[in-house]
């Protein structure tokens, strides 16, 4: 999340104005009870959040950043900056941004897991849909049930994350 404030534009401003409906992604704005706005600026399976203090970011405005050196400038915001700019620019979210999830093989393999168990497949199934059939014929007798506790770990944490789990998934990091 990247916190900007936004200014009003003044009659001798000479700069282009930051203006949403210009840009070339979709943005979502949620205000805030406490009149603080979150926009969520979303290109293709890219994001970027902004956390906009001041002016209605409905209308055409200024935005400043806070760039305190070195402690409140890190990495990630300045690679947010970097993704606001490419918006405004009229570009896409920079793709090098925005690297895959380390988690998502796994992740991969727990909700496929949770979704044949959810249609009825046997542990055994589900091991030779997802693992392969030759791989679960010769290991799924081995005594040390490496494959079984596999498939039964993956269906188990689908379930955790099913039922709430999710949560605390979104915010771990």
């Amino acid at each position: 999340m990247l916190p900007v404030i936004a200014e009003q534009l003044s009659a001798s401003s000479t700069t282009s104005p930051f203006e949403l409906a210009a840009l070339p992604c979709r943005a979502t704005v949620v205000l805030a009870p406490d009149k603080s706005q979150h926009v969520l600026l979303r290109h293709a399976e890219r994001s970027l959040q902004l956390a906009v203090s001041g002016a209605d970011i409905l209308q055409p405005v200024h935005l400043r950043a806070e760039a305190i050196w070195p402690a409140m400038l890190s990495k990630h915001r300045l690679w947010a900056l970097e993704c606001l700019n490419a918006l405004s620019l009229g570009q896409q979210l920079p793709a090098r941004l925005f690297p895959p999830e380390k988690r998502g093989p796994r992740l991969t393999f727990v909700l496929r897991a949770l979704d044949g168990s959810l249609a009825g497949a046997s542990h055994r199934e589900l091991a030779e849909a997802l693992i392969g059939q030759r791989r679960v014929h010769a290991d799924w007798r081995d005594p040390r049930d490496h494959l079984r506790d596999r498939i039964r770990r993956a269906v188990s944490r689908g379930r955790a994350l099913m039922n709430g789990g999710d949560r605390d998934f979104l915010f771990e990091k």
